[in-house]
């Protein structure tokens, strides 16, 4: 079964030793999406209107990256999806972590 992972630095310093692959311990914020949770996810469009939406390409065996400048849109995106799906947990989960990409003003990175 295949995991995968969505990660979001602590700080702008743990943002570049994630680009290097240094990272320390306590860098990252880590939700780790299990193959059930991501065909949820994924069945109910989150991926598709997000990669739309943001023009990404967050897919099977993909990395992707939501850097500081595209930030508010996701917040936008967020908002709205949530709004359509507002008990989904696995949603108001990521809304979550990407609290801490919005605070932090780092970024979310997707290792799928």
């Amino acid at each position: 079964m295949k995991t995968r992972e969505i990660v979001v630095p602590i700080s702008k310093q743990a943002e570049f030793r994630l680009d290097y692959d240094i990272c320390e311990d306590n860098d990252l914020v880590e939700y780790s999406l299990s193959e059930e949770k991501f065909y949820k996810l994924f069945n109910l469009g989150f991926f598709h209107q997000l990669n739309a939406e943001l023009d990404l390409m967050i897919d099977d065996y993909e990395q992707e990256e939501i850097l500081e400048n595209k930030l508010d849109q996701l917040k936008v995106f967020m908002n709205s999806f949530m709004q359509q799906h507002p008990d989904n947990q696995i949603l108001n989960d990521l809304n979550e972590l990407f609290q801490i990409a919005y605070e932090k003003r780092t970024g979310v990175f997707f290792f799928f």
